[in-house]
Protein backbone atom coordinates (compact mmCIF):
# COMPACT_ATOMS: atom_id res chain seq x y z
CA UNK A 1 0.00 0.00 0.00
CA UNK A 2 0.99 3.68 -0.83
CA UNK A 3 -0.33 6.69 0.79
CA UNK A 4 -0.42 9.70 -1.95
CA UNK A 5 -1.02 13.03 0.01
CA UNK A 6 -3.27 15.43 -1.71
CA UNK A 7 -3.90 18.79 -0.84
CA UNK A 8 -7.69 17.82 0.12
CA UNK A 9 -7.20 14.27 1.39
CA UNK A 10 -5.37 11.22 1.07
CA UNK A 11 -5.26 8.62 -1.51
CA UNK A 12 -4.30 4.77 -0.76
CA UNK A 13 -2.63 3.02 -3.92
CA UNK A 14 -2.68 -1.08 -3.78
CA UNK A 15 -1.27 -2.95 -6.80
CA UNK A 16 -2.76 -6.74 -7.83
CA UNK A 17 -0.22 -9.17 -7.63
CA UNK A 18 -0.66 -11.09 -10.41
CA UNK A 19 -0.75 -8.13 -13.12
CA UNK A 20 -0.06 -5.06 -11.47
CA UNK A 21 -3.18 -3.27 -11.71
CA UNK A 22 -3.56 -0.24 -9.41
CA UNK A 23 -6.55 0.44 -7.07
CA UNK A 24 -7.17 3.33 -5.51
CA UNK A 25 -8.97 4.34 -2.20
CA UNK A 26 -9.90 7.26 -0.67
CA UNK A 27 -11.64 7.06 2.71
CA UNK A 28 -13.75 9.83 4.84
CA UNK A 29 -16.70 10.28 7.72
CA UNK A 30 -16.95 5.82 7.20
CA UNK A 31 -17.44 6.04 3.52
CA UNK A 32 -14.60 5.02 0.69
CA UNK A 33 -14.24 5.96 -2.57
CA UNK A 34 -12.72 3.23 -4.61
CA UNK A 35 -11.57 3.08 -8.19
CA UNK A 36 -10.92 0.39 -10.07
CA UNK A 37 -11.17 -2.52 -7.67
CA UNK A 38 -9.30 -5.65 -7.20
CA UNK A 39 -9.51 -8.07 -4.41
CA UNK A 40 -7.06 -7.18 -1.95
CA UNK A 41 -7.32 -8.02 1.32
CA UNK A 42 -4.99 -5.59 2.76
CA UNK A 43 -7.41 -3.17 1.23
CA UNK A 44 -10.29 -4.51 3.13
CA UNK A 45 -8.47 -4.89 6.26
CA UNK A 46 -8.25 -0.77 5.60
CA UNK A 47 -12.08 -0.62 5.39
CA UNK A 48 -12.72 -2.83 8.46
CA UNK A 49 -10.09 -0.36 10.32
CA UNK A 50 -11.85 2.67 9.65
CA UNK A 51 -15.07 1.14 10.28
CA UNK A 52 -16.49 1.92 6.42
CA UNK A 53 -20.41 1.52 5.94
CA UNK A 54 -20.63 2.47 2.75
CA UNK A 55 -18.61 1.72 -0.66
CA UNK A 56 -18.83 4.17 -4.04
CA UNK A 57 -17.02 2.60 -6.99
CA UNK A 58 -15.52 4.42 -9.75
CA UNK A 59 -14.70 2.66 -13.08
CA UNK A 60 -12.06 3.67 -15.67
CA UNK A 61 -12.37 1.47 -18.06
CA UNK A 62 -14.36 -2.08 -18.30
CA UNK A 63 -11.80 -4.84 -18.13
CA UNK A 64 -10.85 -7.45 -15.73
CA UNK A 65 -8.02 -6.38 -13.91
CA UNK A 66 -9.66 -3.08 -13.12
CA UNK A 67 -13.15 -4.73 -12.18
CA UNK A 68 -13.19 -7.94 -10.25
CA UNK A 69 -12.95 -7.02 -6.96
CA UNK A 70 -16.84 -5.31 -7.03
CA UNK A 71 -17.91 -8.66 -6.20
CA UNK A 72 -15.82 -8.65 -2.83
CA UNK A 73 -17.32 -5.39 -2.09
CA UNK A 74 -20.60 -5.69 -2.84
CA UNK A 75 -20.97 -9.05 -1.39
CA UNK A 76 -19.83 -6.87 2.31
CA UNK A 77 -21.52 -2.74 2.06
CA UNK A 78 -23.43 -1.38 0.38
CA UNK A 79 -22.10 -0.24 -3.18
CA UNK A 80 -22.81 2.64 -6.08
CA UNK A 81 -20.97 1.90 -8.89
CA UNK A 82 -20.53 4.45 -11.71
CA UNK A 83 -18.89 4.38 -15.30
CA UNK A 84 -19.14 5.20 -18.87
CA UNK A 85 -22.11 3.96 -21.22
CA UNK A 86 -20.08 1.52 -23.21
CA UNK A 87 -18.57 0.03 -19.71
CA UNK A 88 -21.37 -0.63 -17.83
CA UNK A 89 -22.67 -2.60 -20.32
CA UNK A 90 -19.48 -4.76 -20.83
CA UNK A 91 -19.32 -5.66 -17.10
CA UNK A 92 -22.94 -7.03 -17.23
CA UNK A 93 -22.46 -9.51 -19.52
CA UNK A 94 -19.86 -12.33 -17.74
CA UNK A 95 -18.63 -13.24 -21.27
CA UNK A 96 -16.32 -9.91 -20.97
CA UNK A 97 -15.55 -10.38 -17.50
CA UNK A 98 -13.42 -13.57 -18.08
CA UNK A 99 -10.12 -13.46 -17.69
CA UNK A 100 -8.74 -13.82 -21.08
CA UNK A 101 -6.39 -10.90 -21.33
CA UNK A 102 -4.78 -11.11 -17.70
CA UNK A 103 -4.18 -15.01 -18.41
CA UNK A 104 -2.65 -14.32 -22.02
CA UNK A 105 -0.26 -11.62 -19.72
CA UNK A 106 0.38 -14.15 -16.99
CA UNK A 107 0.97 -16.60 -19.38
CA UNK A 108 4.05 -14.24 -21.54
CA UNK A 109 5.23 -13.20 -17.83
CA UNK A 110 5.73 -17.17 -16.85
CA UNK A 111 7.31 -18.23 -19.92
CA UNK A 112 9.44 -15.51 -19.66
CA UNK A 113 9.98 -15.88 -16.16
CA UNK A 114 9.41 -19.97 -14.97
CA UNK A 115 6.71 -19.03 -12.34
CA UNK A 116 3.32 -20.54 -12.62
CA UNK A 117 1.16 -17.28 -11.88
CA UNK A 118 -1.19 -17.87 -14.61
CA UNK A 119 -2.37 -21.33 -13.13
CA UNK A 120 -2.45 -19.45 -9.78
CA UNK A 121 -4.34 -17.01 -10.54
CA UNK A 122 -7.45 -19.20 -12.76
CA UNK A 123 -7.41 -21.12 -9.95
CA UNK A 124 -9.14 -18.44 -7.63
CA UNK A 125 -10.64 -16.06 -10.06
CA UNK A 126 -14.46 -16.74 -10.35
CA UNK A 127 -16.97 -14.93 -13.03
CA UNK A 128 -18.73 -12.41 -12.35
CA UNK A 129 -21.37 -9.46 -13.71
CA UNK A 130 -21.96 -6.02 -12.56
CA UNK A 131 -25.10 -3.42 -12.84
CA UNK A 132 -24.23 0.04 -12.93
CA UNK A 133 -25.92 2.51 -10.90
CA UNK A 134 -24.74 6.10 -12.12
CA UNK A 135 -24.09 6.02 -15.91
CA UNK A 136 -22.68 8.60 -18.25
CA UNK A 137 -22.18 9.11 -22.17
CA UNK A 138 -19.61 11.63 -23.08
CA UNK A 139 -18.77 13.93 -19.22
CA UNK A 140 -20.18 13.50 -16.22
CA UNK A 141 -19.99 15.53 -12.41
CA UNK A 142 -19.95 14.12 -9.41
CA UNK A 143 -19.22 15.00 -5.53
CA UNK A 144 -18.67 12.77 -3.18
CA UNK A 145 -17.88 13.67 0.63
CA UNK A 146 -16.83 17.17 -0.25
CA UNK A 147 -14.35 15.86 -2.96
CA UNK A 148 -15.10 16.95 -6.43
CA UNK A 149 -14.87 14.78 -9.66
CA UNK A 150 -15.36 15.18 -13.43
CA UNK A 151 -15.45 11.94 -15.46
CA UNK A 152 -14.94 11.78 -19.67
CA UNK A 153 -14.56 9.73 -22.00
CA UNK A 154 -11.25 8.55 -23.45
CA UNK A 155 -11.74 6.08 -25.91
CA UNK A 156 -8.78 4.26 -27.41
CA UNK A 157 -8.08 1.43 -25.48
CA UNK A 158 -11.23 0.31 -24.71
CA UNK A 159 -15.04 1.90 -26.09
CA UNK A 160 -15.62 2.28 -22.36
CA UNK A 161 -12.95 4.09 -20.97
CA UNK A 162 -12.92 7.01 -18.71
CA UNK A 163 -10.46 9.43 -17.12
CA UNK A 164 -11.71 11.14 -13.95
CA UNK A 165 -10.37 14.45 -12.77
CA UNK A 166 -10.44 15.10 -8.71
CA UNK A 167 -10.48 18.52 -7.41
CA UNK A 168 -8.26 19.66 -10.75
CA UNK A 169 -5.44 18.45 -8.73
CA UNK A 170 -5.55 14.46 -9.43
CA UNK A 171 -5.85 12.75 -13.12
CA UNK A 172 -7.38 9.00 -12.70
CA UNK A 173 -6.38 7.33 -16.24
CA UNK A 174 -7.09 3.85 -16.15
CA UNK A 175 -5.15 2.05 -19.36
CA UNK A 176 -6.04 5.27 -21.47
CA UNK A 177 -2.72 7.05 -20.12
CA UNK A 178 0.48 5.24 -18.64
CA UNK A 179 3.87 6.60 -17.13
CA UNK A 180 6.42 4.12 -18.39
CA UNK A 181 3.99 2.10 -21.16
CA UNK A 182 2.83 2.71 -24.33
CA UNK A 183 -1.25 2.58 -24.24
CA UNK A 184 -2.58 -0.47 -25.91
CA UNK A 185 -5.12 0.34 -28.82
CA UNK A 186 -5.54 -3.01 -29.71
CA UNK A 187 -7.71 -5.23 -27.63
CA UNK A 188 -11.54 -5.72 -28.47
CA UNK A 189 -12.97 -2.28 -28.25
CA UNK A 190 -9.62 -0.10 -28.93
CA UNK A 191 -9.04 1.91 -31.50
CA UNK A 192 -5.88 3.84 -32.34
CA UNK A 193 -8.22 6.36 -34.90
CA UNK A 194 -10.09 7.70 -31.50
CA UNK A 195 -7.32 7.79 -29.10
CA UNK A 196 -5.21 10.15 -31.50
CA UNK A 197 -8.29 12.19 -32.40
CA UNK A 198 -10.40 12.39 -29.16
CA UNK A 199 -7.86 11.34 -26.11
CA UNK A 200 -4.72 12.72 -26.86
CA UNK A 201 -5.96 15.86 -27.77
CA UNK A 202 -8.12 15.71 -24.23
CA UNK A 203 -5.12 15.56 -22.63
CA UNK A 204 -2.87 18.19 -24.23
CA UNK A 205 -5.73 20.32 -22.65
CA UNK A 206 -5.46 19.91 -19.30
CA UNK A 207 -3.94 21.61 -16.48
CA UNK A 208 -0.30 20.30 -16.85
CA UNK A 209 0.26 20.21 -13.45
CA UNK A 210 -2.23 17.73 -12.80
CA UNK A 211 -0.44 14.36 -11.03
CA UNK A 212 -1.45 11.24 -12.99
CA UNK A 213 -2.45 8.05 -11.49
CA UNK A 214 -2.73 5.16 -13.96
CA UNK A 215 -3.88 2.14 -13.86
CA UNK A 216 -1.00 0.62 -13.65
CA UNK A 217 2.88 1.77 -12.64
CA UNK A 218 4.01 4.89 -10.81
CA UNK A 219 2.67 8.46 -11.09
CA UNK A 220 3.64 11.73 -12.90
CA UNK A 221 2.69 15.25 -13.59
CA UNK A 222 0.79 15.15 -16.98
CA UNK A 223 2.63 17.99 -18.50
CA UNK A 224 6.28 15.78 -18.04
CA UNK A 225 4.55 12.45 -19.21
CA UNK A 226 3.08 14.46 -22.25
CA UNK A 227 6.45 15.92 -23.02
CA UNK A 228 8.01 11.99 -22.62
CA UNK A 229 5.34 11.04 -25.36
CA UNK A 230 5.94 13.46 -28.28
Amino acid sequence: MQNIVLKSCNVFQFSSPEIKANMYVLIKENRALVIDPHENSEMMALLDENQVKKVTVLLTHEHPDHTNGIPLLKNKYPLTLICQQKCAEAIADVRNNRPILIAFVLAVQDEKNGTQTEQNFLRTFKEYSCKADIIFDKKFNYDWQGEHFVFYNTPGHSQGSCCIVMNNEALFTGDSLLVDYPVITRFPGGSTKDYKSISLPFFKALNSNLLVLPGHGKSAKLGKLLEDML
